[in-house]
């Protein structure tokens, strides 16, 4: 088997074990709020830093909502965030 075939092999090997990426973007806020509509959580957070818009995980450090967010959809702007469909990770 030649060199190049053994690296081939070895990285696929590792690309099939590697974990699936979960989120498009991130997001870091200092303090949050949430409201339950039933299935998923609505997040109201400030002091935030990231980047994504869909398909993101928002991390809250403090306050009522505190805890690692994974939401459909984000809307952040200067330093506020809007979370939509939103579940605990």
């Amino acid at each position: 088997m030649s060199l190049s075939r053994i690296a081939a092999t070895a990285l696929l090997v590792v690309s099939l074990n590697a974990a699936p990426a979960r989120a498009d973007g991130s997001h870091e806020c200092f303090s949050g709020s949430r409201t339950w509509d039933g299935t998923y959580f609505e997040l109201s957070a400030s002091g935030c830093d990231g980047v994504g818009y869909s398909q993101v995980t928002v991390l809250i450090r403090f306050g009522p909502a505190q805890g690692a967010y994974s939401c459909a959809s984000v809307f952040s702007w200067n330093g506020t965030l809007a979370g939509d469909r939103c579940g605990l990770l």
